[in-house]
């Protein structure tokens, strides 16, 4: 109660300074451009926040998030996108099926969208001061924007960006897969990324060559993983993302210990995610 009744001797004392000459039309005029002050400061700041959360926007189905314990973020971001034929669908017959369909059917498969989605929702949540580079790979692996081999990008370019993820659109899943072609292409690029983000369906089918034989086994492509890791160097994480595919079930043990090894994340989305 006394320190109640101090704070009001002091409002009261305040009051008492205060210039009798200014009229209540003024106090109102003052009191006005303040709010109109506060609403420009306030309006601003929504319009800085928005920049600096993100330069693209995804949406998941239903406006939903999901907490997924992948590593987002960094200064210089890499992303893998598996583009060979199994990522047509989750099944051995049904990636035979649709490999006789013509291109624009395969670019409509399920799983191959999903593959393009979260490449979407991953772009959507690059810090705006960062650098990325996107590579698709088959047996081969190039960037997802021609001419920009071995280059940084930067995510504050949003025409850069945007178009990265566009081309992504206009590839065929084909062919079979080089995990090895892929991680390669982490040494080309100078500085090394921080951060990675590597998504695809299962082991590798084959290694920096074509195979001798027309098919490979369990164990032959386990070997391939292996030889494909360690070109990997020290200290960069790596976030697997595993999309659904049959008859490979060492793959997700192999990419969850990439991930642990590396200190990435591991994840086997949904078939609604993202």
């Amino acid at each position: 109660a006394k320190l109640a009744r101090q704070e009001l001797a002091k409002a009261r004392a305040a009051a008492a300074d205060i210039d009798p000459a200014v009229t209540n039309e003024e106090l109102t005029a003052m009191k006005n451009k303040l709010k109109r002050l506060s609403d420009e400061k306030d309006k601003l700041q929504r319009q800085v926040n928005k920049q600096s959360n993100s330069v693209r926007t995804f949406v998941g189905k239903g406006n939903r998030e999901y907490l997924t314990g992948l590593k987002l973020g960094g200064k210089r971001i890499l992303i893998l996108l598996d583009s060979s034929a199994s990522m047509l669908d989750d099944t051995i017959v049904n990636v035979i099926r649709k490999r006789n369909m013509d291109d624009s059917a395969k670019r409509r498969s399920w799983k191959w969208q999903q593959g393009i989605a979260t490449v979407d929702w991953i772009t959507a949540r690059f810090p705006p001061n960062s650098k990325f580079q996107i590579y698709t790979f088959d047996t081969q692996a190039k960037p997802a924007l021609p001419g920009t081999e071995g280059k940084w990008l930067d995510v504050s370019n949003a025409s850069t960006l945007n178009g990265s993820v566009a081309k992504l659109r206009e590839l065929v899943p084909s062919g079979g897969s080089s995990l090895i072609n892929a991680l390669s292409k982490i040494q080309g690029l100078s500085p090394l990324p921080d951060n990675i983000f590597l998504i695809t369906d299962g082991l590798p089918t084959q290694g920096q060559s074509k195979p001798r034989g027309s098919t490979v086994n369990g164990v032959q492509r386990q070997r391939l993983f292996e030889k494909a890791v360690a070109r990997v160097p020290r200290g960069i994480p790596i976030n697997s993302i595993l999309l659904p595919m049959e008859g490979d079930p060492v793959a997700a043990w192999a990419y969850w210990s990439l991930a642990l090894y590396t200190q990435g994340a591991f994840l086997t989305p949904a078939r609604d995610w993202p």
